[in-house]
Formats: structure tokens, C-alpha cells, sequence
């Protein structure tokens, strides 16, 4: 298993202690009820905290209205979270955001009502001033986003107060509003009798589909007699209908028309003109096609009942099984390296008692733990090896694993690589901290279910789980060639390229070459991105979505064939539904993942358009001109009006192909279409591709992996973790009594 870098979501929340002395913000917890479609929660207010008033309202709305996260937001919902704002006093001298602050420190967007404030960083152990901060100035925007320690400290330079604003109230509003919109959109679409034939989760697709149309009172919407191809919901306002001169009806809140122009050109039957300010839900035919499919042919299919799918079914948890499974040992033993390799099984508070209570053996710098593990990986792991003899049948229930080189880490993982002492069969150990762990379970449970239960030779494979007092562990595929970002850097090479300016084109002169960057040639590209798509659609085909595709987790095995690995942020989203968990790294997330309004697998398929860009070009597409602020990398990624550029040695179906998987709206990504990853595959990008032969891995890898490929970085990374303790840092006994409960399934 390749290395790992660091990400931002929900389980990059940091560890770090907070410390109140630092500032005054305290520990507010914004939400003690957290249902989809309340409109009011309850918040716990610091001390000296105050309430938002009315009369704060206009003022801090206009602070905020030039936000990326607040440029999209409806009236109602940002004034339900600016009404959950509170203002709180800080006096002369103190700090309001220390540098480095992680956890619940780095979870606010400040509001600056009264005094000043100085911005300081922190540069080769000296304060610089870098900027000044007066009413109506904001800061900390990306804390609403996900978890990343300040990058500044911010202190009052006089007596001063702040509105303050909450992640989870800023997500939870967002949600509510989202569900709320597009359940009404999907009440509206029940009451039309051409779409009555739609399976409930065409018609959410068809709901993010449909774009908002405004028209000015008096404004005419379509004309008698026109042709055409759009159909219309009447979100607001009112309209009226005329056939000549004569009114023949009035529309209101839901009412719709033309909705014949789904099923071909023909003379509209009536005008239909604004009659109030109207807001329209269009929806074109052209778009309803890409999406469904032609609506006759839709209409002619019987209605049927969902056929639930059967690979969906073994992907789904079973309960606790993990507590019903027979048990057997697992021995991993250490022989001087970089962590302690001590190991539980998942057999509950027996397996850490377990564990706590067993005997080391070996001397100096060797050692070993017995524990407990599952007697079913174990067996299936043990296949074929010298201890499954009946003279050894009393170690048959016995796993030993010796670690090796340090691979790869992560925010709060390891990995490094294993042998099996019996078979000879080498794996990848993935460590997590369960003081880590411990703020985001849902992620560890799902990648060890996902990881556990799929099978393609393109996705990595988890073999067993288990864990100790401190720690978790999966072993995996070891994939000894590194990743795709290892490739990158030893392929990547500069080149001068001719590009024609003004003066050659007006003196006839042959254009000047300039240097630039150039990643993989494009038919190696185009075998790891083949692979990454049959990766993905069977991943979409069990309803689940990756969320975090980069060169760094698409790793590489000895043969030279790839596999999508950490699954940390998988997720299974069943038919039509949605997450809204930012998740990611910054400068692949997606649009809609970005401004928080719910996604699906949309985002894979925008992600594969990035790291299409990164191997081609060896620079991502959201970060020219260079910028280091994520904020401005987001705003790019958000802004339609924001141009791709790319380089001129580029072929014209490459770039076809990137710039349709980076289409901002999700439903006309291809992809996201009627014809799903078949689109992609049938792109004149791929014309020729043997895409049965790489399925069964038929066609040899354009590269065959370099031990000094990864050498450097793995070497780096082993003297950065030279010398330091072998031993876990000492938890108290409440700590230790809450991993037990939360872990005791794994």
C-alpha cells in the first residue's frame, strides 16, 4: 500500500489540547439537536456571549454577502444562521485565534463589530504583522469548510467584539434548506401527469437538473404559435395564460406548463406572461435526454418495482458480526522499527484484556504481543502454509506478521510492510490512532466495510482487522511500486514547445518555443485513467462514492497495474440519495462539494477531470496563476466564468474530455448521464482502447515500477521517524474505557 498525505473532512480533526488561556472564545457547542428541517437549535453561548438582534442582521449580512459560501445562499436560510450568530467582547491585548489552533478552536468565521484587530504569522520564530482587521472585516471563512489549524494569529489591539459564527450551524441550515428545496421541487414533479411514469429516483435526478429562471412583471415567458423545447414549474410569483387576447387561466406556486416540449418541437398552444416577479424551474429537452434518455421511450417501459441490487447486498453491514466470529491469535512482532507493534483483534474489551495481559517475548530490541484475531481471516490468510499440518495444528489458529520498511503516512495513520511468517505472503499494515480514530468512527467502520466486501482488480483489498489498546490496524494489498504521484515526479520533464504570439503570426515567422511543464505522455495516461474508471464504475454500480481521487491513492502494484487505494473517505450512497460532509483535498474537491449543498458520485467523475489535468500537464487546473490560499483555489473551482487553460501539446480530445468531466453542474458531467461511465469509455479519447483486456489485465502496463521511484521519499520518511518512542503516549483509564465502547465492533 502506497503512502498517504495529508486530507481535509470530517476525520482530519485534530488532537491538539485547546487551550482557554489563549483565548476567549471558549468552547461553544453549537448544536445539541441536529435534525434535518429544524428551523431553530439550541447553542450554549460562551461567557460574555450575546445573542444576535434584529437590528444586526442587515449589517452583518452585508459583511458576509461577498463570501464563496454565502454568495448562493437563499434570504431565509442566511438569515436563520445569522440569527443564530452571537456577538461576543474581547478586550485590549487578548488573542482571539492562536496559530496552530486545531479541534474546536478552528471551528468559527468571525465577524468584526467593533474595535481592531492585528493579524500576525509567525515566520522563523518572529511575529510579523500582515494585516489589520476593523468592522465588518471577516475572517475564517474556511473553518466553515473543514478542519485545518489557523494559519494566523488574530489579537485585539483594542477593546473590541465579534459576531460569531458556528460550522455546524452553518451546515446544518444549508442542509435543511437544500432537503427542503429539493423535496418541494420533487412534490411539484408528482403532480405532473407526462412524468408520472418516472421511477422516484429519475425524478431526483431530474431535480438537480432544472436551472432557475427570473422574470420582471409584465415579462413575457413563451408566445403562441413559437416552437419550443423547454418546460417550466412555477417556483414563485403568479402568471397568466392567454390564447389570443383572451385569458383562458392563472398559475400559480407549482403549476407548470409546457411540459409537451419534452416530447418534441411543436407550436406552443397559449402565452403565458409574468403577471407578478415569476420565478421559473426550467427544464430543457435536450438536458431531460442526456439525463433519462427520450421520454417516449421512457413512457413505454412498464412500471416496475425497484429490483434491489444484489452486489448491494453483501456491501451492506450485518449487524455486529464482528463479536459473533470464532476467534484466534495474531502475533505481530517488531523488530526495532518505528512503532510498537503490539495487536487486538476485534473480539471487543476481551481482545484488549487480551492484550493488556499477554507477555512480551524477545530481548533488546525485538518485540512481540499475542493477542486475539478473527478465526476466519486468520484460516483464509494461513492457506497454503506449513502451520495448517496437523503437527502444528495447535499454532493453526495463529497469525504472525513481522513489520518491515515504514511505506507511508497520513494525518493519523501509518502504514508499513508486513510478512506473513508461515506463507512467505507480503502485505501492507495500515496503523490508526484510536485517540484519532476517535473523532471520526464513521469513516474508520466504513472503510473497513467497504474494503472488507469489495472485489475488483483495480481496487485495493483488505484482508483482515484487528487492534490493540492505542491502535487499529487492516492489512492490505502491498502495492510495491508506489503511486501515481511517484510516476509523475520521475516522468514529468520540461519542454520547449512553439506557441505563436502576434509578432510571428504577423511576420510569417515560425513561433518562438517557450518552456513549460508536461506531465505523462498521453498513451501512458490514458492506461491509468482507464483503469481508475472501471475502478470507479463498479464502485458507483454498489452505490459508493470514493470522494478522494488523487495521484497519492491510486497506488501501483509490482506488475505495473494500478488500484485505487485509502478508502478513508469512501462512502455508500444508496439511488438518489446524497452526503454533504466536505470532504477531500483541496484543488480536486468538486463544486458542489465545495459550496456544501449535497452530492453524490458526481464528484468521482469531476476528480478523475483533475488528476486527468495533473498526469497530463504535471500542475493542477484550479491553481494557475499560483495561489496558496485553498479559499481562492475553491472560488475557481465555483466560478463558471473562471477559464481552464490548457497547454497547446495537449490533444483537442484530451481537453474535450477534461473539460466535460469538469462541467460545474453535476447532472451534465459526463459520467452523470444516461450513459454513465459507458459515456467515458465511448470518448474519442479512448477510440481503440481494448477495454475488455484491461478489465482482465491483458494488456501489459506502459511502465514497469523503479525501486527509485519511491526510494527518496521512503527514505526521507524513515529519518523523519528515526528515534522516536516506541512506546504509545499513556492515555488515562476514561480515555482507554471510550475506545473500548466505540471500537469494541471493529
Amino acid at each position: 500500500m502506497g503512502h498517504e498525505h495529508s486530507k481535509y473532512g470530517e476525520r482530519d480533526h485534530g488532537h491538539v489540547p485547546y487551550i482557554a488561556q489563549k483565548t476567549q472564545v471558549g468552547r461553544a457547542k453549537a448544536i445539541t439537536g441536529n435534525k434535518a428541517g429544524a428551523t431553530k437549535l439550541d447553542i450554549k453561548l460562551p461567557p460574555k456571549a450575546t445573542r444576535t438582534e434584529a437590528s444586526d442582521y442587515e449589517f452583518i449580512k452585508s459583511s458576509l454577502i461577498n463570501l464563496l459560501l454565502f454568495s448562493r445562499l437563499d434570504r431565509v436560510t442566511a438569515q436563520r444562521i445569522v440569527s443564530e450568530m452571537y456577538m461576543l467582547p474581547v478586550l485590549a491585548g487578548e488573542i482571539l485565534i492562536q496559530q496552530g489552533d486545531t479541534g474546536d478552536a478552528a471551528t468559527k468565521l468571525f465577524v468584526v463589530r467593533s474595535g481592531k484587530f492585528e493579524v500576525l504569522e509567525r515566520r522563523k520564530d518572529v511575529m510579523f504583522k500582515v494585516n489589520t482587521k476593523e468592522r465588518g472585516d471577516v475572517f475564517g471563512e474556511i473553518s466553515l469548510m473543514y478542519d485545518c489549524p489557523r494559519s494566523a494569529t488574530v489579537a485585539a489591539t483594542t477593546d473590541a467584539s465579534v459576531w460569531v459564527l458556528e460550522r455546524d450551524v452553518f451546515r446544518h441550515f444549508v442542509q435543511a434548506s437544500v432537503e427542503d428545496e429539493k423535496s418541494q421541487v420533487q412534490i411539484f414533479l408528482n403532480s405532473v401527469p407526462l412524468l408520472a411514469s418516472l421511477r422516484p429516483e429519475e425524478k431526483m435526478k431530474l431535480v438537480d437538473a432544472f436551472q432557475e429562471e427570473v422574470y420582471a412583471a409584465g415579462a413575457r415567458v413563451i408566445c403562441e404559435g413559437d416552437l419550443g423545447d423547454k418546460f417550466y414549474l412555477i417556483k414563485e410569483g403568479e402568471a397568466r395564460v392567454l390564447q389570443g387576447d383572451k385569458e383562458v387561466n392563472r398559475l400559480f406556486r407549482s403549476d407548470f406548463f409546457g411540459e409537451q416540449a419534452l416530447l418534441q418541437d411543436e407550436p406552443r398552444r397559449a402565452t403565458v406572461n409574468a403577471l407578478t416577479s415569476l420565478t421559473c424551474l426550467t427544464l430543457d429537452r435536450r438536458t431531460f435526454v442526456a439525463v433519462l434518455g427520450p421520454l417516449q421511450d421512457i413512457m413505454k417501459k412498464e412500471k416496475s418495482a425497484e429490483v434491489v441490487n444484489q452486489r448491494m447486498a453483501k456491501l451492506r453491514p450485518q449487524g455486529s458480526a464482528a463479536l459473533r466470529r470464532p476467534t484466534a491469535e495474531v502475533l505481530i512482532k517488531n523488530y526495532g522499527g518505528h512503532v510498537a507493534a503490539t495487536a487486538a483483534a476485534a473480539a471487543g474489551p476481551a481482545g484488549v484484556a487480551a492484550a493488556a495481559g499477554a507477555a512480551s517475548a524477545g530481548s533488546g530490541k525485538s518485540r512481540q504481543v499475542m493477542c486475539d484475531g478473527h478465526l476466519d481471516e486468520v484460516l483464509e490468510l494461513l492457506k497454503g502454509g506449513q502451520k495448517m499440518q496437523d503437527e502444528h495444528r495447535d499454532h493453526s489458529r495463529r497469525l504472525v506478521l513481522v513489520e518491515g520498511e515504514l511505506l507511508g503516512e497520513g494525518a493519523f495513520s501509518r502504514v508499513c510492510k508486513v510478512t506473513e511468517e508461515s506463507t512467505g505472503r507480503v502485505f501492507a499494515l495500515k496503523r490508526m490512532a484510536k485517540s484519532a480514530a476517535l473523532q471520526c468512527p464513521d469513516h474508520v467502520f466504513c472503510e473497513q466495510h467497504i474494503t472488507r466486501n469489495i472485489a475488483h482488480p483495480f481496487c485495493l483489498r483488505q484482508y483482515a482487522s484487528f487492534q490493540d489498546r492505542y491502535s487499529l490496524y487492516m492489512l492490505f494489498d502491498l502495492m510495491p511500486g508506489g503511486d501515481l504521484m511517484d510516476v509523475l515526479v520521475a516522468e514529468a520533464k520540461v519542454i520547449k514547445y512553439p506557441v505563436p504570439d502576434k509578432n510571428s503570426l504577423r511576420k510569417g515567422c515560425l513561433a518562438p518555443k517557450m518552456k513549460m511543464w508536461q506531465g505523462l505522455e498521453e498513451s501512458m495516461s490514458r492506461f491509468y485513467i482507464a483503469s481508475i474508471v472501471l475502478a470507479l464504475e463498479y464502485l458507483h454500480d454498489n452505490s459508493i462514492a470514493f470522494r478522494d481521487l488523487k495521484p497519492e491513492n491510486v497506488l501501483i502494484d509490482a506488475q505495473g497495474y494500478v488500484k485505487l487505494g485509502d478508502f478513508g473517505f469512501a462512502k455508500m450512497v444508496e439511488t438518489g440519495g446524497r452526503t454533504y460532509t466536505f470532504c477531500g483535498t483541496p484543488g480536486y474537491v468538486a463544486p458542489e462539494n465545495v459550496m456544501g449543498r449535497g452530492y453524490n458520485h458526481s464528484v468521482d467523475w469531476w476528480t478523475l477531470g483533475v488528476l486527468m489535468y495533473v498526469l497530463l500537464t504535471a500542475r493542477q487546473p484550479f491553481t494557475s496563476p499560483k495561489t496558496q490560499d485553498p479559499m481562492e483555489v475553491m472560488r475557481r473551482i465555483v466560478d463558471e466564468r473562471w477559464p481552464i487553460k490548457y497547454p497547446p501539446y495537449m490533444s483537442e480530445e484530451a481537453t474535450d474530455l477534461i473539460s466535460k468531466l469538469l462541467e460545474r453542474k453535476p447532472v451534465k458531467r459526463i459520467g452523470m448521464l444516461q450513459g454513465k461511465a459507458r459515456d467515458i469509455k465511448q470518448h474519442p479519447w479512448f477510440a481503440g482502447f481494448d477495454w475488455e483486456g484491461l478489465a482482465a489485465r491483458r494488456i501489459d502496463p506502459p511502465r514497469k515500477p523503479k525501486e527509485s521511484d519511491s526510494a527518496k521519499r521512503k527514505s526521507e520518511l524513515a529519518e523523519a521517524h528515526r528515534g522516536e518512542p516506541k512506546e504509545p503516549p499513556p492515555a488515562t483509564a476514561q480515555e482507554m474505557a471510550e475506545w473500548d465502547r466505540m471500537f469494541r465492533d471493529f
